[in-house]
């Protein structure tokens, strides 16, 4: 008998933003977010056991997770899988809607590092405003979120921090990979978004972090 309590986990942290946010924000709104069909959002949720879907799709939960981690709630894909005894063992960060400040001209970079030159300008509304500031758009997509063509804000002079999103230059694949970052003791794990390769040690030889990741605007 399947007993993942994503029906409630859910219901509970679409509440939770909305009481944060001073809006009510709605599984309508979520799956807007996410480009993902209301109806999916719908069937993980309904009130009728026989409706509701429990074996989801494993991308549907990490794009649901990543959604929230980055709106500052500290949840993984067990807790939405598995349920709090008490929701208010979810840590959340105290921020607000994401406001849009300033609009102003990047250089737009390709994720080949082979390529010396930039591919052009971006016109882009931000919602912080830094020194030295870049963008790289991706020219596949990164599963299980980001679509082809996603344009991802970089400061390269922001400090690290664990979990943060991050611009890796791979040397051996003359590419840019964008990556999860833990920071331990003695080093530093790069992780992906879907798990789908190990966790991998930073090796300054093969590895370096370009910058942080402050802004996603995602390919729809």
């Amino acid at each position: 008998m399947n007993t993942n309590k994503i029906h409630l986990t859910l219901r509970n942290l679409i509440k939770m933003k909305s009481a944060r946010d001073g809006v009510n924000f709605t599984l309508y709104r979520l799956a807007k977010s996410l480009n993902m069909p209301h109806s999916v959002l719908l069937r993980l949720i309904h009130l009728e056991p026989t409706k509701r879907v429990n074996n989801p799709r494993i991308d549907t939960l990490y794009k649901i997770v990543e959604f929230f981690k980055l709106d500052g709630f500290n949840i993984t894909v067990n807790d939405l899988l598995m349920g709090f005894k008490d929701p208010s063992e979810i840590t959340i960060q105290d921020q607000q809607s994401i406001s849009f400040n300033a609009e102003c001209k990047l250089p737009l970079y390709s994720f080949n590092i082979a390529k010396l030159d930039k591919i052009g300008q971006i016109q882009i509304k931000l919602i912080k405003q830094a020194d030295d500031l870049f963008a790289l758009q991706s020219e596949e997509e990164i599963k299980p979120i980001f679509k082809q063509g996603s344009i991802f804000v970089i400061d390269p002079n922001a400090k690290l921090e664990n979990n943060n999103l991050v611009a890796v230059k791979v040397e051996k694949k003359l590419q840019i990979m964008i990556k999860k970052i833990q920071i331990q003791t003695n080093h530093i794990v790069l992780t992906n978004f879907d798990n789908s390769t190990a966790p991998v040690i930073l090796n300054p030889q093969l590895h370096s972090i370009v910058g942080v990741v402050i802004q996603v605007n995602a390919k729809t």
